[in-house]
């Protein structure tokens, strides 16, 4: 049991090198230490936390495919949004948003 708790008492220091908060309130069903972790409040006692810890794997290919995919798609709006503008001011900014728009797709791998 000594090790278990060892192991839970490791991947929560994990988790709080990764950015979780240790939290001032007990858990209301053991009395345990939570942490808070991406949005979610979890019990260091009785939850699973190795799950919650595993590091996910993002390959630079995958991240540049979607900052691709949102870029074209806000190139797009912005684009629209032009189109129907009457505010030269605004168009004026939308201008210069669609060339930083523009300026990043072009810093993107070409795959």
């Amino acid at each position: 049991m000594a090790s278990t708790n060892k192991d839970k008492t490791r991947v929560a220091a994990l988790l709080v090198r990764k950015g979780a908060t240790i939290l001032g309130q007990a858990c209301p069903q053991c009395g345990g230490i939570q942490v808070r972790y991406k949005g979610k409040v979890y019990c260091t006692s009785h939850e699973d936390l190795s799950q919650v810890a595993k590091t996910e794997s993002v390959s630079f290919d995958t991240v540049a495919a979607g900052m691709k995919e949102v870029l074209l798609t806000k190139l797009a709006e912005a684009s629209a949004a032009l189109g129907s503008e009457g505010d030269v001011a605004k168009q004026e900014q939308l201008v210069s948003l669609m060339a930083k728009y523009f300026e990043l797709l072009s810093r993107l791998p070409k795959n």
